[in-house]
């Protein structure tokens, strides 16, 4: 696959994704808890691996195992801490403090894949995080931080860790093995907060309504869009593919907007416009373009 190829398809992820903002906020408002919003679609999302690719799940490696544990593990803590902030802050800090993880990327795939990264990706994290903020509304509003925000802030900790997991796995692994870990270990963490921390106490709601946007997430935020990624991913550096998936705040925003959560603002523009710079100066080749001016 070539790298454009790749890059589309995790700006397809990023669409889906972005629709996961007003869907995870409406799971919520129908009364659906964070426990079962997240066991629900690790379920899905489990199943479904397991109904396509079955024969490449039992044929799993220890080494695939391992990798796509911890990657599964810092994606559903990622999740949860997520969902628990969006119930005490509005989307705009939720999408913004989520792509945060754009500057921690390149710091954590030196660290653990000990991959230098190169000085225009800092040039392009710096960009990025600015057009998320003016996207978010911080330069004007301010980023007063509240315990959701710092729910959400370690969420992109997590979200950065599991990109840079994945990023970890062996080319020749079926992607369907990372993407039945990363499922399995929602479902398990989504189960666990449940029974734990919400008492296994189950709503009484209008579950033909409610499950609606619990399906989206596990049909097509998980499913699909993650099992995307996992394929894209591996043909991109961990600091592009940051890069990339922080048009999940611009297309959160749209959906946002589409779904009457927030209004259209010159922000929007801004800093969507702002981040797609980023995205250029990150995969620009100066040095060969000096190359060429110079001749």
């Amino acid at each position: 696959m070539k790298k454009q190829t790749a890059i589309i398809l995790m700006l397809i992820v990023t669409i889906i994704w972005g629709g996961g903002f007003p869907a995870t906020k409406m799971s919520l408002d129908f009364g659906v808890t964070v426990g079962i919003t997240n066991m629900t679609r690790g379920a899905i999302f489990t199943l479904l691996v397991l109904m396509f690719f079955h024969k490449h799940i039992f044929s799993m490696k220890k080494d695939d195992f391992k990798i796509g544990l911890l990657a599964g593990l810092a994606n559903v803590a990622g999740f949860l801490l997520q969902t628990i902030g969006t119930q005490y802050t509005n989307l705009s800090n939720s999408a913004f403090l989520t792509t945060t993880n754009v500057v921690m990327i390149p710091f954590m795939a030196w660290i653990l894949m000990k991959k230098k990264p190169q000085a225009k990706n800092y040039v392009a994290a710096a960009i990025c995080l600015v057009g998320t903020a003016v996207l978010a509304g911080v330069f004007q509003n301010g980023l007063s931080f509240n315990v959701g925000d710092l729910y959400t802030l370690g969420c992109a900790v997590a979200f950065g860790l599991s990109i840079v997991f994945v990023a970890m796995q062996k080319s020749e692994t079926h992607f369907a093995v990372g993407a039945f870990m990363i499922g399995l270990t929602h479902f398990l963490g989504g189960a666990a907060y449940f029974i734990f921390a919400e008492g296994a106490q189950i709503p009484s709601l209008n579950w033909k309504i409610a499950i609606l946007p619990v399906l989206y997430l596990g049909i097509l935020s998980s499913f699909v869009a993650q099992s995307l990624q996992i394929v894209a991913q591996r043909y991109v550096s961990p600091s592009t593919a940051s890069l990339v998936f922080m048009f999940e705040s611009v297309f959160g925003s749209i959906f946002s907007i589409m779904f009457g959560f927030e209004s259209f603002t010159f922000n929007l523009l801004i800093g969507g416009s702002l981040i797609v710079v980023s995205l250029v100066v990150s995969e620009v080749d100066f040095k060969s373009l000096k190359n060429q001016n110079t001749v």
